[in-house]
């Protein structure tokens, strides 16, 4: 019956160390998902005022997400529905921007190889 108790840890705790890892990950995946919204209303807030471009959308979201510590992201804009130049946007059109960024390039898990894919965050506005 000695060594009982170490056996049982031994089972056990890579289950359970998996388990928490796994809670880490998911996590740490939907802050980020919040970091980008709100990068992307940023962007969107950005974008809607007159006179603006679309690379003045790209720093604004840019100077949000390295604010937070983040790289690598994409951004994206859209006026009512489809990739386009915020410049040719009338009044009343919807602007989007979406910002997305690797999934492995957010994890904290060293070789992650099987994590494949993006976050995403998005926000549409209306011009006015």
């Amino acid at each position: 019956r000695e060594g009982a108790a170490a056996v049982e840890f031994a089972v056990v705790a890579p289950v359970f160390f998996i388990i928490i890892l796994g809670i880490v990950e998911i996590s740490r995946g939907l802050m980020v998902m919040g970091l980008l919204n709100n990068s992307a209303r940023i962007g969107a807030r950005t974008a809607v005022l007159q006179g603006k471009s679309n690379s003045d959308v790209t720093s604004a979201v840019s100077a949000s997400v390295s604010a937070v510590g983040l790289s690598g992201t994409t951004t994206t804009v859209y006026v009512n529905g489809t990739v386009a130049d915020i410049s040719s946007a009338k009044t009343d059109d919807v602007i989007g921007v979406t910002v997305s960024i690797p999934i492995s390039s957010i994890s904290w898990v060293p070789n992650v190889r099987f994590l494949t894919g993006n976050i995403t965050g998005s926000a549409y506005l209306l011009r006015n």
